[in-house]
């Protein structure tokens, strides 16, 4: 059975009261069975890991042990800056390709993520952590090799993971949040009711991951983290984006306009490869 939260239509398996009602009553009568059930249909991306583009060849590539298995990151350039790209759910590094060919041009070397569960990375779930974890990882590497890492620029659930990252690791970086979902968990559990399934068993799996890391992932939305909108942070958006409506980001960043960046008709992930965009990210850079 397989579920998305990026698909199109309102019905994904059937949107009854009768399906909610058995998957509520199997969350509080087989908590423990109902959370393995719920990871195995919602930490699913269902993806494709690989989009089949010509990439420009990776100079390197680095694979960082985390709690859920391997995550592989593609090293493009060979600047002494480095520039992290984060995708999206259900997505993977190369959704960032002609990002990435701008970067090594402009002389940055260029770290892409393919997280958990995603791309060239083992595992076939994920999640809001897993995310937060790999970057966290990744950043720390590059500490640890003396590698200044100027930049993040972040896309949908990446973007989210990177507001997530503690604030010591962001104060020093430019960051460039794309397509950011800021009503995230809200857009989930919508999702999920849309699709006939109990919002009970979405919270089950949200306390189990959140609690193994000794979270709790209420503390993981947007409005948590707003003090990190006092970072060199720029957020770029289309006003019709279905997935990740424009009004939520307009209320998040309510008197701090400048942070924002608009775009028209590029939907939610055409906007990574649209020419205006990929200058404005090389503006924001340059200073």
């Amino acid at each position: 059975m397989k579920f998305s939260y990026f698909n199109k239509g309102n019905n994904i398996f059937a949107i009854t009261q009768l399906t909610r009602g058995l998957t509520y009553l199997l969350s509080s009568i087989a908590p423990r069975f109902s959370t393995f059930l719920g990871k195995n249909i919602l930490l699913r991306p269902y993806g494709n890991r690989t989009d089949n583009k010509k990439l420009i060849a990776p100079e390197k590539e680095l694979n960082l042990l985390t709690s859920m298995g391997i995550a592989h990151i593609n090293l493009f350039g060979k600047g002494d800056k480095v520039i992290i790209v984060s995708h999206g759910w259900a997505d993977n590094s190369q959704s960032f390709h002609q990002i990435i060919s701008s970067l090594v041009a402009q002389g940055f070397l260029v770290a892409a993520v393919d997280h958990i569960g995603h791309g060239k990375s083992t595992g076939k779930k994920s999640h809001l952590l897993g995310f937060i974890e790999t970057l966290e990882l990744l950043i720390d590497f590059f500490h640890e090799e003396a590698v200044e890492v100027s930049a993040i620029i972040a896309h949908s659930m990446g973007a989210i993971a990177t507001l997530n990252l503690p604030f010591y690791l962001l104060k020093d970086k430019k960051i460039i949040m794309i397509s950011s979902p800021i009503k995230f968990f809200e857009l989930m559990f919508n999702k999920v009711e849309q699709a006939g399934i109990s919002s009970k068993l979405l919270e089950r799996v949200l306390v189990d991951i959140s609690a193994k890391q000794g979270k709790r992932w209420q503390q993981l939305t947007p409005e948590n983290n707003r003090d990190k909108l006092a970072l060199d942070i720029t957020f770029i958006h289309d006003r019709h984006d279905r997935y990740a409506p424009f009004s939520d980001i307009e209320s998040f960043i309510k008197g701090k306009e400048n942070l924002l960046i608009a775009t028209e008709g590029l939907g939610h992930r055409k906007i990574l490869g649209d020419t205006r965009v990929i200058q404005n990210i090389t503006k924001v850079l340059a200073v």
